[in-house]
């Protein structure tokens, strides 16, 4: 086998003479920095719910890691009550949970002022606690402003609409604690928690298997949930969208303008022109 020469016999000699590494000639620009958004998160790291909760500012942003201690599910109702949020919907999806957080949401509407429970469950923990936890949820939701639905999702989100303000947590951890390290974010943009909460609706909407309110139990919806089909309930959405707006990037302009139009009373229309 033959060795191969040093440098593969190519020529690795350069002209430095046509680069120019001086100022800029008199009256050339230099070409404007982009600027780039950043996430104004601060980083934290917490052994249990009720610690961060006495100790956090509700108001900002968090990127946090929380051990295996944690309880999501203590979390969120610590933080209404801590915080007195008294909101006007939480919204929860999650892999799955136990007995007692149920009761935690629970707690959130009748303890804590909360109008509206939607709490979207997974295709998994809906057949594996069929005849435990699920029967438990509707009699624990039966009479109260909770509904329940079941979407074969992996997500773990906490949507907690309040007049203080909204918040949108998402992360890794079930609202049960699992003994592993996990992680969530917080945060308050107004485009990102008026599209989930869009999404959450259209899915509570299409999968809700029982409302607490009217007793109404709809088992015929836990259907056509799974695989593709799931994702695809979500994509149907987002293409009626799309379709009214014309593109995507219409699509979240209008989504802007909406916002911006509930903070100062304006419509969309009215601002786009003046």
């Amino acid at each position: 086998m033959k060795k191969r020469r040093k440098g593969g016999g190519l020529d690795f000699s350069f002209d430095f003479s046509a680069l120019s590494f001086g100022a800029p000639d008199e009256g050339e620009q230099e070409p404007e920095q982009e600027e780039i958004p950043r996430l104004n998160t601060d980083p934290v790291i917490f052994d249990n719910a009720l610690e961060m909760v006495g100790q956090m500012d509700y108001t900002r942003d968090y990127f946090a890691l929380v051990s295996g201690r944690f309880v999501f599910g203590d979390f969120i109702e610590a933080l209404c009550a801590d915080k007195n949020l008294r909101p006007s919907a939480v919204y929860i999806t999650t892999l799955g949970m136990n007995q007692d957080n149920i009761d935690s949401l629970v707690n959130l509407v009748e303890c804590l002022g909360c109008k509206k429970v939607n709490l979207l469950v997974s295709h998994y923990f809906a057949g594996t606690e069929r005849h435990n936890l699920m029967p438990y949820i509707y009699k624990e939701f039966s009479g109260r402003p909770m509904d329940l639905a079941v979407l074969q999702s992996h997500c773990k989100i906490a949507l907690i609409l309040s007049r203080k303000g909204d918040i949108l947590i998402s992360g890794s951890a079930n609202l049960s604690s699992s003994n592993n390290v996990e992680q969530f974010i917080m945060m308050h943009d107004p485009v990102t928690i008026s599209f989930v909460k869009r999404k959450l609706d259209s899915i509570m909407e299409r999968f809700k298997v029982y409302s607490g309110v009217s007793g109404e139990y709809t088992p015929g919806n836990n259907k056509n949930n799974t695989g593709n089909r799931a994702f695809d309930a979500l994509k149907e959405e987002a293409a009626c969208q799309v379709e009214a707006a014309g593109t995507v990037e219409e699509a979240v302009a209008v989504q802007r303008a909406a916002e911006a139009s509930t903070a100062t009373g304006e419509t969309p229309t009215q601002r786009a022109t003046i």
